[in-house]
């Protein structure tokens, strides 16, 4: 009886390849969070969602300020202030950001790009059309993306992180889409003008 041929070795028998994935969810990983006002919801959705969408290529920290830039119709997050590069990348600058304890992330709007309606323009479209998306969706925790497989590694990490921080920040008016857009200061709270 030749065995061998049938027995199909494992190339990874203890899951090692995963210990690295778990370790970087663990630190991830939020408190129990209270609930947010319908406005706050939204903006930490929306505005998380627009950085993550971002191109980036390294580990984002809690706590530290990054920095928004637009290249095309694409953005691309940045470790590297704007004063720091040429007057060509400095002017594609948008604002600079940070991530929170709870994963979703702030843009420091006392740092937005005055001088350049074009980024903002696109700043606020997206927005826009975010705000558009989500009113067809019936409920926020389904509309959440848990897990996008075409992301690269550490924005697909955040994008759990923060589906998990909104779910357990879910407004108390409830799950439903309409409960969110009823509050008049959504936009507002947002894209401030």
């Amino acid at each position: 009886m030749n065995t061998h041929s049938t027995y199909e070795k494992n190339p990874n028998p203890q899951g090692k390849g995963l210990v690295p994935v778990l370790q970087d969810l663990a630190n991830l990983k939020t408190g129990l969070l209270d609930p947010k006002s319908p406005g706050a919801f939204l903006r930490d959705y929306c505005l998380s969602s627009f950085i993550l969408s971002a191109s980036f290529a390294f580990k984002p920290v809690v706590g530290k300020t990054y920095y928004l830039y637009t290249s095309g119709p694409d953005w691309t997050l940045s470790l590297i202030a704007p004063g720091q590069w040429s007057s060509e990348k400095a002017d594609t600058f948008l604002a600079a950001c940070y991530l929170r304890p709870d994963m979703t992330w702030e843009l420091l709007t006392d740092t937005l790009a005055s001088d350049d309606s074009k980024s903002r323009d696109a700043l606020h479209h997206y927005i826009h059309a975010f705000v558009g998306s989500l009113a067809e969706q019936e409920s926020i925790s389904d509309s959440l993306p848990h897990y996008v497989r075409e992301l690269p590694y550490y924005r697909r990490l955040l994008m759990c992180a923060l589906s998990s921080s909104l779910k357990q920040s879910l407004p108390t008016s409830g799950d439903t889409m309409q409960a969110l857009l009823q509050d008049s200061a959504c936009l507002s709270l947002v894209a401030p003008q």
